[in-house]
């Protein structure tokens, strides 16, 4: 008799668990502390627009209703912004939601998908759930993209190369001639995807206009963002893509589920959208903390690499778990990074001026 085939499949079964963050509220409770200082997730600590908040509220009536599905107003809003077709921008709930749909819509079984490493854990699972290999190419010394390994990898002509800048979690950005020399090596039959989920937080010397540049590219491409990060609308899940053509975005609603984007996330977008100014303090603030935090650790005889992101990633010496677990009874949460090789460095986002003070308080205490 035949033996029965494992109800989930080998590539699903093997994966190693999502490095998620931890709720605030469980810690809290396990605890009994009157204050958690959360910085594992890379979240906007100033909140989101007031306006976006209010958006919510006013959306609340009509809740029984479901969302736009053509999300015409937030469509129309990013469109003019960015001087794109509006058929050419796809929503989803939030960008890792994109990076899913786009992996199964492209990626066959025995294909390979590009990108770096350390990396955004998803970058590879997607790969590896559909029985395609992600091949992780390490930054080169002083954090600076592989850019001479990824043109040997290009040679090959991978299915997917996908790329975030900044980097998460290392926080570096391209420059214009990594982009450059990047997408010269790129064949048509390589779909060329910039994760820019952090893109709002790069200072305006080290900023590159990576969507200008993927105008000339003539092979496929796709640029990816996100409401989480800087619009401060991570509870509500909203991310989007900028492609190429809009064949390309025909084909992704197709898998897309088809209300995938709540009426709510909606509202609060198209008004967090439209209010620049909150949007304008929220990430001068966070470049410039950003910058004490990073001059703080080093001074503390640590290795912490360049960002233009809104979190540090930084080496502590030391098995990352144990120390971010000493941080966690001090109700303090950073996250340590697990992929191998890095298993010492740990990423913590950048909070309010108090909170960045508590954490250092804290690892002083967990590295002594």
């Amino acid at each position: 008799m035949d033996s029965v085939k494992p109800l989930i499949r080998d590539e699903v079964a093997s994966l190693p668990a999502y490095n998620a963050g931890l709720h605030p509220e469980n810690l809290r409770r396990q605890l009994g502390l009157a204050r958690i200082v959360k910085l594992d997730s890379n979240e906007n600590p100033f909140g989101p627009s007031p306006k976006a908040i209010e958006a919510v509220k006013a959306a609340a009536s009509t809740l029984y209703r479901y969302p736009d599905r053509n999300e015409t107003a937030l469509r129309a809003l990013i469109s003019g912004a960015l001087g794109v077709e509006p058929d050419r921008l796809a929503f989803g709930d939030g960008s890792e939601d994109l990076i899913g749909i786009i992996y199964r819509m492209c990626m066959r079984p025995g294909e390979v998908a590009v990108t770096t490493v350390p990396s955004f854990g998803l970058h590879q699972i997607w790969a590896e759930v559909l029985g395609a290999r992600a091949l992780l190419l390490p930054f080169e010394d002083g954090w600076r993209f592989p850019v001479a390994a990824i043109e040997r990898a290009l040679a090959d002509r991978p299915r997917v190369l996908i790329l975030a800048s900044p980097s998460n979690p290392v926080g570096v950005v391209m420059t214009a001639e990594d982009v450059d020399r990047v997408l010269a090596a790129c064949g048509p039959e390589t779909l060329v995807i910039f994760d820019e989920a952090y893109v709002e937080f790069i200072s305006p010397e080290a900023r590159v206009d990576v969507l200008a540049r993927l105008t000339r590219h003539e092979g496929p491409w796709i640029v990816l963002r996100t409401f989480s990060k800087a619009y401060g609308l991570a509870g509500l899940r909203l991310g989007y893509a900028i492609a190429r053509d809009a064949d390309f975005i025909r084909n992704l609603y197709k898998v897309r589920s088809p209300f995938a984007v709540n009426a709510a996330a909606l509202a609060a977008a198209e008004a967090a959208f439209a209010d620049t100014q909150h949007l304008g303090m929220v990430t001068g603030a966070i470049r410039g903390l950003r910058g004490e935090l990073r001059a703080a650790l080093m001074k503390r005889g640590l290795e912490v690499a360049p960002s233009e992101g809104n979190s540090l990633f930084f080496d502590v010496k030391k098995d990352s778990k144990a120390v971010t677990a000493a941080l966690r009874e001090k109700g303090v949460l950073i996250k340590p990074w697990l992929e191998a090789g890095y298993t010492s460095f740990v990423r913590v986002s950048i909070g309010t001026r108090s909170e960045n003070e508590a954490f250092l308080t804290a690892l002083d205490a967990a590295l002594a």
